[in-house]
């Protein structure tokens, strides 16, 4: 399965030369822009590893969609944002693993998630990117 980054890259290869530079403009000009230095002589490649680097990995699959929209490629920004609802969540290295080595499910919004280990080591749980309201209690 295809990653955020990947379908991105594709996403941005289909554009032409004016079009990309049209893209990497919008970016240095938006709400919460990339320096324009990074952006100046940057290829596709660096381009996505620029907008993962200053937003989240799914930010900037939605900063893309966005930004392919306002450059008028309303297709390829409707194909992408349907790809990129097919990717799970990214889930950094050494996560989403019990001590058995068995996947453990992503939470959802209100559950309590149990994480439990016969003899082996459990690795405390990743809180990224969200907001807690009220007690959060790790033992």
């Amino acid at each position: 399965m295809a990653t955020t980054k990947i379908l991105i890259l594709d996403a941005l290869n289909e554009l032409l030369e004016a079009e990309f530079k049209d893209f990497k403009w919008r970016l240095e000009n938006s709400d919460t822009p990339i320096p324009r230095g990074k952006l100046e002589n940057a290829n596709c490649h660096k381009v996505v590893d620029l907008m993962v680097q200053h937003h989240n990995t799914s930010d900037a699959g939605k900063i893309a969609v966005r930004t392919l929209r306002n450059i008028n490629q309303n297709e390829l920004a409707d194909q992408l944002k349907g790809k990129l609802q097919e990717v799970p969540e990214d889930v950094p290295a050494g996560a989403g693993a019990s001590s058995s080595g068995k996947p453990v499910p992503t939470p959802t919004t209100g559950v309590t998630v149990t994480i439990t280990s016969n003899g082996g080591t459990v690795k405390a749980p990743v809180v990224h990117g969200c907001n807690v309201n009220g007690p959060m209690t790790f033992n």
